[in-house]
């Protein structure tokens, strides 16, 4: 332990350490009664520097508990809500039960590839398998320094058998056709009707989708802002609002004559629904603290802090639109919510938009991710290229 020093300024007492030596570098905080007190906060503060904060200072830890501290010290402050859930998520289901038990100093390379290996036995894709070492990875870095509990990170130079299945998900490209006998099955005031006309006319992600607000829409200047997106409930939290998936997600997109004519009629047809309902109708809030979405039956039931979020995506009593339910629905007629996305994408691109100005309205900071992940080769396109051959060629 280093020399935790105390003195007295004033009236009270300060602690402090070194944390360097060239530069000589230290840490120090007053403002305590007594110079037990000054010395005892010391000794946290530096326990703590010396873990990495992760708040673990024991000689011997298994896994589960090094992991459990740094999801709670570590990941929960410095990443998105949604990210420090899909980090536990993986970690239980996928590393947890091989070697979750183990004394976090004692797991070696061997440990790990071990684990990989079973989990491709039991039959889950290179992707899954890829995202929990990923975490893993991290977490292990993390243990290296700045905790210093181990030496060696024995994620490192981990390789998935190139055997193991590829789940390539299917990004189909929606005709015009296909899109209207999709409106037809679902028609006004279908809750999947709005949604799947905003994702297929903006190229939005689902999750920004269902987290419009009214106030999110102009109908005077034809925009839609995404300034956030309602992330799906799971068994520890219910649904709450989060920011968009990157920062130049924020974004402001314009709309044309058919998106305004259908959120013109479904907000009439939804405002109906309120009145005709009275106090049955659910109305949604955000809690300021937590971003967690309450649905309260009554407006003077819901908290003084809470702030109502007037939903464009809900169903005819107010309940917002389950993501859950409307992949699944999609799933059974043989297309996926990413679909509309890449349908924008390579619609627009193929008839001759700007990658640029694509890569804007879906909030990509390059265009050619836009034109990497959302674009392909069309017969339209290859037709294009065969005419440029006889005048190039």
């Amino acid at each position: 332990m280093a020399k935790i020093r105390v003195r007295k300024r004033g009236k009270t007492y300060s602690y402090s350490f070194d944390i360097s030596k060239k530069p000589r570098k230290m840490k120090e905080k007053g403002g305590f009664a007594t110079e037990q007190e000054a010395f005892d906060a010391g000794t946290t503060a530096y326990a703590a520097w010396k873990t990495g904060n992760v708040g673990i200072t024991s000689a011997k830890v298994t896994l589960d508990e090094f992991i459990v501290s740094w999801l709670e010290n570590v990941v929960k402050g410095s990443t998105k809500q949604r990210t420090h859930h899909i980090y536990e998520y993986q970690y239980r289901l996928y590393i947890s039960p091989y070697i979750g038990t183990m004394s976090l100093q004692d797991i070696r390379p061997r440990d790990i590839d071990r684990t990989v290996h079973e989990l491709v036995e039991k039959g889950l894709s290179h992707g899954t398998i890829s995202s929990a070492l990923r975490v893993a990875h991290i977490a292990f870095k993390y243990a290296v320094y700045p905790s210093e509990l181990i030496q060696m990170n024995p994620t490192e130079y981990i390789t998935i058998p190139k055997t193991t299945k590829k789940k390539v998900v299917k990004h189909t490209i929606i005709s015009k056709q296909q899109f209207n006998d999709l409106l037809a099955i679902f028609p006004f005031p279908h809750r999947y009707r709005i949604p799947l006309m905003i994702a297929y006319y903006t190229g939005m992600r689902l999750g920004e989708v269902l987290g419009l607000t009214w106030d999110d829409i102009s109908i005077e200047g034809k925009t839609i802002s995404v300034s956030r997106q309602l992330c799906p409930a799971t068994s520890a939290v219910p649904a709450y609002f989060d920011t968009p998936k990157t920062t130049t997600s924020s974004r402001t997109i314009c709309i044309g004559s058919t998106l305004l004519s259908a959120l013109k009629q479904w907000k009439n047809i939804q405002n109906g629904f309120r009145l005709k309902l009275g106090i049955v109708y659910q109305i949604a809030y955000e809690m300021p603290d937590s971003r967690i979405l309450h649905l309260l039956p009554r407006k003077d039931a819901a908290p003084h802090d809470a702030k109502e979020r007037p939903l464009v995506c809900t169903d005819h009593f107010g309940i917002p639109v389950s993501r859950a339910s409307i992949i699944e629905r999609l799933r059974h007629l043989g297309l996926n919510s990413h679909s509309f996305r890449h349908t924008h994408a390579t619609r627009l691109i193929e008839s001759g938009a700007k990658a640029v100005d694509v890569a804007a309205r879906l909030g990509h900071t390059d265009a050619t991710i836009t034109q990497n992940l959302y674009t392909h080769d069309t017969e339209a396109m290859q037709r294009e290229t065969a005419a440029l051959t006889d005048t190039v060629l």
